[in-house]
């Protein structure tokens, strides 16, 4: 009933909408986001929930795949010192080898005693042991938290073999069954995804299970490098905001297309950014799914801000296109400097999205959630894409936000198809390099998995002349 008085409010004139896209909602952008963060302890630990408790064993009993130990996002933790990013920034040190870790990735994953996230603890493990390989004891020492959830734990440690930072995500494990998550990672190889280097499980007193994902570690998110730019009354520079698009729609390329997989979360905290080469990777797979045809999947999924109108709407048999529409909050996001559609409930998210894309039209509702019965909306206009941007922003950049930013998930452009998109032709020139004069991170070396399928003209597009060899 407030969504429909709110829309018959803006679509009399009474509420106006500026060049700040949220119209009356300027005062939404600075309270915290009550479904997707809390307040963990005394420095104000950013806690991004996908879903509760609930709602996951709801998912659970719905879905042919039952899975319980799906935690939520994780953000890295906000500390004080947040100013000095550019300093934490030059002096990171950050490991990007990839070496082979097949048979750390197939091993049986061991059970040892303990915690394991209090400062200072070691946790001792195997790994390898397959194939007639030796078994390798490995083991890391807790330094902090990073991050907490509703079921679990991040923890930055340090391998005492060979001083390698890592990221244990630590997760309270079910008994009877598999966790989706493990499944997903183990089977994802990647440059522009987080890595799992393994896993094992640890039990406590109480008899408990949780299982251990052993994470490469990289220090930043889009998160915190927004936030930073925010602190300094500056827009992320564009360069970044290309290399950080590009990245994300490439990664989201070979989830969708090579192993079936949605991420269901992607979001500006659950990217992380190596500070010294700009290379994005995305992270905590929690929600992910292999979505199946015919098969329902919860609506309640996906951080506020960045879920699709079809999860709104109620659709339980949705596609990879709710991560594109993500990819479009994320892009919006970058170029403003704020969320676009900053709904401080689910209901009001949609009116959110309703002030800048306009009512939508029967045909659209239905194309989102064909089995949507109520039509009664108020009929505002559209807000035009160039008065919610700045007159000196791209007009590709603005092009390409339209393009993903569609009520009907069948018209947002595919992954591929927004890595070809103009916006990013400044990354295809030979001379293109980081602000500060760096290579850029490997953007065209595609696998024929990621390109299968593409017509040529697309593959053309996608890999400039001078990156052919």
């Amino acid at each position: 009933m407030n969504m429909m008085r709110r829309l018959k409010s803006i679509a009399s004139g009474r509420t106006s909408i500026s060049s700040d896209p949220g119209g009356d909602s300027g005062t939404k952008r600075i309270k915290v986001d009550q479904e997707t963060e809390c307040k963990v302890n005394e420095e104000s630990n950013t806690v991004e929930t996908s879903a509760t408790g609930q709602e996951e064993r709801i998912e659970a009993t719905k879905e042919t795949t039952a899975v319980t130990s799906n935690i939520s996002a994780v953000a890295r933790t906000e500390k004080s010192g947040f100013d000095q990013l550019p300093k934490e920034l030059h002096e990171m040190r950050i490991r990007d080898e990839k070496g082979n870790r097949n048979d750390e990735k197939d091993m049986e994953a061991t059970v040892i005693n303990g915690n394991g996230t209090e400062t200072g603890q070691v946790i001792t493990t195997a790994i390898g042991g397959r194939d007639g390989q030796p078994k390798q004891t490995i083991s890391y020492m807790a330094e902090r938290v990073v991050g907490t959830g509703s079921f679990g734990v991040v923890f930055q440690a340090k391998c005492l073999e060979n001083g390698e930072a890592v990221a244990i995500k630590k997760v309270l494990q079910d008994k009877r069954y598999k966790n989706r998550e493990l499944q997903i990672m183990r089977i994802l190889d990647h440059p522009n995804i987080v890595q799992l280097k393994h896993c094992f499980f640890s039990t406590t007193e109480k008899d408990e299970l949780y299982l251990n994902l052993v994470l490469e570690y990289i220090s930043e998110t889009v998160y915190r490098v927004s936030k930073h730019y925010i602190r300094m009354h500056q827009h992320v520079p564009i360069i970044y905001v290309q290399l950080y698009t590009y990245q994300i729609c490439r990664a989201l390329n070979y989830l969708h297309h090579v192993v079936g997989v949605c991420h269901r979360d992607i979001k500006p905290q659950n990217l992380l950014v190596n500070p010294h080469t700009h290379q994005l990777k995305i992270c905590d797979f929690g929600s992910a799914k292999m979505l199946v045809p015919g098969e329902p999947n919860i609506s309640y999924i996906c951080s506020r801000y960045y879920r699709a109108p079809e999860l709104i709407f109620g659709a339980t048999e949705y596609t990879t296109a709710i991560d594109m529409w993500s990819v479009g909050c994320v892009l919006a996001e970058l170029l403003l400097g704020q969320p676009l559609f900053p709904g401080e409930s689910g209901v009001d998210q949609l009116v959110e999205i309703i002030k800048i894309l306009g009512t939508p039209t029967r045909e659209e509702i239905k194309c989102m959630n064909p089995h949507y019965t109520e039509f009664k909306f108020p009929h505002i206009k559209a807000h035009p894409w160039h008065k919610v941007f700045h007159k000196r922003m791209p007009p590709e950049a603005v092009d390409l936000v339209s393009r993903l930013l569609q009520y009907s998930p069948n018209l947002r452009c595919t992954a591929l198809e927004a890595c070809a998109h103009p916006f990013f032709d400044d990354l295809r020139d030979p001379n293109a390099c980081l602000l500060n004069g760096r290579a850029l991170p490997p953007l065209f070396n595609f696998t024929a998995q990621e390109l299968a399928g593409a017509p040529a003209e697309l593959r053309h597009r996608l890999i400039p002349n001078h990156a052919r060899n």
